[in-house]
């Protein structure tokens, strides 16, 4: 692990690894309505703020290229490619109210009825959907290691599932079917938005801009989740109105009835340290440590998403540890240590899996006269291709390629590159092996 920013990944997680932990005592005096409501909504204006403020301090007080804060607003109504071609405002929503919105409400609602130990599985139910998602796609194939690593997911649910329900039992709140469906739900939900979250597209005109000023990402991403937040809260809105005035009464109606009750409230509630904690350490915070590690990831071995999948394990696997030592969760300590060991072992069979299919690859491009200028951004849009250099000689331009397998390596090259008019010739050039000597 050389690259640094490997650190942020990891203290994202151990931060969302708390949630379980803060929200114990205060779902028994707050609806989760209103945690979720005051969460997002306070986190969605903060980092909007930040992402404002970072905008001037570059314009006026560095030397970088100037950002302009009204093409970053622009930017909302550019059409995302990479999501059947919505336009980004619409991307957000999908994202905001189906990946975050619907997924905290019922990780909430698992927590509340079940125990933390039992609501863990739904981030493990999550992974093994998105393998097999990935696999019917054709992102991924099924080598040794995937099969490895989903079969040890498996074993990890079913010890989870056992000690979850006889925890949940002592505490009074045995796993019944709503429990179970609100689980499903969540991890679901919580598979979408891992799947989603990073289908964004940038311009042209945005690429043009990343080339002078690699901070321009910042604001951008901040721009996203800030936008996410807020358009989920919004269509929270009706669909708590809707489910308010059916005649079914369920946990979500209760909940919803204790929030417009709490509304006087608001304010007192805002203060809570919970909430604090909540709004600070698990949402603004996380989110500036992944997205600064998005932007300064240098590594030359895997990508930043591939690292991230890798390590998202640690928040559940923190949640455990967390609710035993700080709310004594139901959990025996030998059960404890095989789990601990069965996911670190699977984060090693998932580190073996990313870097066995990893791609790593230079195409040396030959490309009509004076096309160089108008291919090379349009070039480096496409997925996998990190960076382009311009050159001078039997070719003309040098694209550096990592992606995650050789499927979509030359889908890249076929698809891609080759129907492009203004290349005349691609020769590929695969890196086995890279040496640092020292200078």
């Amino acid at each position: 692990m050389k690259n640094k920013m490997i650190i942020n990944i990891i203290l994202a997680n151990l931060l969302w690894g708390f949630i379980p932990v803060i929200v114990e005592d205060l779902f028994l005096e707050v609806s989760i309505i209103m945690v979720i409501f005051l969460r997002f909504l306070i986190s969605g204006f903060v980092l909007l703020i930040i992402a404002v403020i970072l905008v001037l301090i570059n314009n006026r007080l560095t030397h970088n290229e100037s950002i302009s804060l009204r093409f970053l607003f622009k930017n909302l109504l550019h059409k995302n490619r990479r999501f059947f071609n919505m336009k980004n405002i619409s991307y957000y929503l999908y994202l905001g109210f189906f990946g975050i919105i619907l997924n905290i409400i019922f990780f909430f609602l698992t927590l509340k009825t079940t125990s933390i130990t039992f609501t863990m599985v739904g981030f493990l139910l999550s992974v093994i959907f998105i393998a097999f998602y990935e696999k019917g796609v054709n992102f991924e194939k099924f080598d040794i290691f995937k099969v490895l690593y989903i079969i040890l997911l498996f074993f990890t649910i079913i010890i989870l599932i056992f000690v979850g329900s006889t925890g949940a039992a002592l505490e009074g709140r045995p796993v019944m079917l709503n429990g179970i469906i609100y689980l499903l739900i969540f991890s679901i939900a919580i598979s979408f938005l891992y799947i989603v979250i990073n289908r964004d597209a940038y311009s042209s005109e945005e690429m043009k801009i990343v080339n002078q000023n690699r901070n321009y990402k910042i604001p951008r991403f901040l721009i996203k989740m800030s936008f996410s937040f807020l358009i989920g809260i919004v269509c929270m809105i009706p669909l708590i109105l809707i489910i308010y005035i059916l005649p079914v009464e369920t946990d979500l109606t209760y909940e919803i009835s204790t929030f417009f009750a709490q509304f006087s409230s608001i304010f007192l509630i805002l203060g809570r340290w919970e909430m604090i904690f909540l709004m600070i350490f698990s949402t603004i915070i996380p989110y500036l440590l992944i997205f600064i590690a998005n932007v300064n990831w240098k590594s030359e071995n895997l990508t930043y998403s591939q690292w991230s999948s890798i390590l998202n394990l640690i928040d559940p696997m923190g949640s455990i540890i967390f609710s035993v030592i700080f709310v004594n969760e139901y959990f025996p300590y030998e059960l404890l240590i095989i789990i601990i060991f069965l996911l670190v072992f699977t984060f090693v069979i998932r580190y073996s899996h990313e870097v066995k299919n990893l791609v790593h690859a230079v195409l040396l491009l030959k490309l009509k006269k004076g096309s160089i200028n108008r291919i090379s951004l349009r070039i480096f849009k496409y997925h996998g291709i990190t960076s382009t250099y311009a050159l001078v000689g039997t070719h003309d331009l040098l694209l550096n390629v990592k992606i995650s397998s050789i499927k979509d390596f030359y889908n890249l090259i076929n698809i891609r590159l080759k129907p492009l008019n203004e290349i005349e010739d691609i020769e590929i050039l695969f890196i086995n092996k890279i040496v640092k000597t020292p200078i």
